[in-house]
């Protein structure tokens, strides 16, 4: 689906299933389509709303982002059009640090979280200079020279070629402006660790055994700071565990939609 937001930005959008609202916010430097797994096999048991953040996928980069709170601004906006008031929000990787600026923005908004392989802390020097390496690279190369460059690192060891070939196809697609506009936004957002104290809605913490970018010993430093949190650890799995492990990871996010339930019933 296709949507077209007040503020003049064009998004495209899967809506699949019933219940529960769950709003997936994918990877970088990926789409919604690393949600395929999820939206073919959960839809009797929640509504899945997974945009292609701005620039990624069937959602245009202009005009371009310029910080994590401009996507923020697009799945407040997408949640409006849809008179969704209150969501889980499933963020894997960048869609996590999303997750946080909208846990900033609009805590009210939100009534559970999954936090799958992704950090809280702001980026380290080293991370900003290498992301705006990969920037000039995304512009001066293309996707593809990007996407073969990091996908070592996203995924496990053993991950099968048909794996490695799909997910180099959905980060070959992806426009290279909408690559580095997110690359520099990733690179300024802000130290989100003051934030975990304050989480007070169901919240799991997900992290694939093998995840070289966003280890489990890091994963579990936020679960420690967030009360009453769950923590998965998804053996075989790395940076990509809801595509790279789907039925684990899938376990993990209905298991979650089931205590918001409870909770919205006490």
């Amino acid at each position: 689906m296709h949507v077209t937001l007040p503020h003049g930005v064009q998004l495209r959008y899967d809506d699949a299933g019933s219940g529960q609202p769950v709003v997936l916010l994918h990877a970088f430097p990926l789409s919604a389509a690393l949600w395929r797994a999820q939206l073919s096999t959960l839809g009797d048991r929640m509504r899945m709303i997974a945009p292609d953040l701005r620039g990624f996928g069937g959602s245009p980069a202009t005009p371009l982002p310029q910080s994590l709170d401009d996507y923020a601004t697009d799945v407040l906006a997408l949640l409006d059009i849809l008179n969704i008031e209150r969501a889980v929000l499933a963020g894997l990787s960048m869609g996590g640090y999303i997750a946080f600026a909208l846990l900033l923005r609009a805590p009210e908004r939100i009534s559970g979280l999954l936090l799958a392989d992704t950090r809280a802390t702001a980026d380290s020097e080293e991370t900003r200079a290498a992301r705006a390496v990969n920037a000039r690279i995304a512009l001066e190369e293309g996707s593809a020279a990007l996407a073969g460059r990091m996908l070592p690192n996203l995924v496990a060891p053993g991950a099968s070629e048909a794996l490695r070939a799909e997910l180099l196809s959905i980060a070959a697609a992806n426009p290279p402006e909408g690559i580095a506009a997110a690359l520099h936004a990733m690179a300024a957002r802000p130290d989100s660790t003051p934030l975990l104290a304050e989480i007070r809605v169901p919240t799991t913490v997900v992290v694939g055994a093998e995840d070289a970018l966003t280890p489990p010993a890091e994963a579990q430093v936020m679960h420690n700071a967030i009360a009453d949190s769950r923590f998965v650890v998804i053996p075989h799995a790395g940076h990509l565990s809801a595509i790279e492990r789907p039925a684990e990871f899938n376990l993990a996010l209905v298991e979650l939609v089931m205590r918001v339930e409870a909770a919205s019933r006490t």
